[in-house]
């Protein structure tokens, strides 16, 4: 596979960073609060003042108004792990650029994003298996990792969300944010992996890479049809009532998409390849809260 990605482009993505819509909240500690690196507090509650308490923590306020010496209690907030689940089927050899260049780009982006930030990130290569995993670490050391698998990664094989989800869940030893980079064009089921990514306590976010002539084909006449991924072939002519029956039933595939997306509250973007990379982090992710 070509370079991934180059420094230039990594520049324009300007202070970008990743939105987590909760943080995963930790042990309540009193007045010895000692987080460790990846961790903030947050104000919990508060409980009376006992001998031997660290008068830094007393709430003075609260003791000029209610004559009270109360010590205030924190919680640990500890940030999310990001793990980044690209799909590398056959069907993601299609289009110019290819789907799995366009996502294999997106994800080095989206990879730089959290580690800058001090995120950590994992990527989780899939076909109708998952392949091998690089577990969330911090540092650009790992961005070098990532960056590497990247490059030796080629579509092959067939698609089964649900079955990479359940290895994936099985590797990921705590909930995080999970981008899903997919083109979600598959036979198998996809419903009950999102149900168990959601299930499991992450926070999924659905990103499907198309390439515009699957969108709006164009091709009319005689042809033989192969699917990429099954290498079934189909003999027909192409025409104009055709090409509307394929739009009516690809717009019925992503419908029931989006409707299993929202019913599990899950984010969902769609990003074309003749779309260029950087608009579509800097609008489409911006715009829909996913980063800053």
């Amino acid at each position: 596979m070509e370079r991934v990605i180059d420094e230039e482009f990594l520049r324009r993505l300007g202070n970008l960073r990743f939105i987590a819509r909760r943080r995963r909240k930790g042990d309540i500690f009193g007045v010895h609060p000692s987080p460790r690196s990846g961790m903030s507090l947050e104000f919990a509650d508060y409980r009376p003042y006992t001998p031997g308490d660290d008068f830094r923590y007393v709430d003075w306020n609260v003791y000029g108004r209610l004559d009270r010496i109360l010590v205030k209690r924190f919680s640990r907030e500890s940030d999310l792990p990001i793990y980044i689940l690209l799909d590398l089927s056959s069907s993601m050899r299609i289009g110019t650029p290819s789907k799995a260049s366009y996502a294999t780009h997106l994800s080095a982006a989206l990879a730089y994003l959290g580690l800058r930030s001090l995120d950590r990130v994992g990527l989780y290569p899939f076909t109708d298996r998952l392949g091998r995993p690089i577990p969330p670490r911090h540092g650009m050391g790992q961005m070098a990792h990532i960056l590497s698998a990247l490059a030796g990664l080629e579509p092959v094989g067939e698609t089964s969300i649900d079955r990479a989800a359940a290895e994936f869940n099985s590797h990921s030893r705590e909930s995080g944010i999970v981008v899903l980079i997919s083109d979600f064009l598959t036979a198998d089921s996809y419903e009950e992996g999102l149900g168990r990514l959601v299930h499991r306590g992450h926070e999924p976010i659905a990103i499907q890479i198309l390439a515009p002539e699957e969108v709006h084909p164009s091709g009319l006449g005689r042809m033989q049809l192969i699917d990429v991924e099954t290498k079934q072939r189909v003999r027909l002519t192409v025409d104009r009532s055709t090409i509307a029956s394929y739009e009516k039933r690809l717009e019925e595939h992503l419908r029931r998409l989006r409707r299993a997306l929202f019913e599990r509250r899950i984010p969902y973007f769609l990003a074309l390849t003749d779309l260029p990379l950087s608009r579509f982090i800097h609008e489409e992710l911006r715009r829909g809260g996913v980063i800053e």
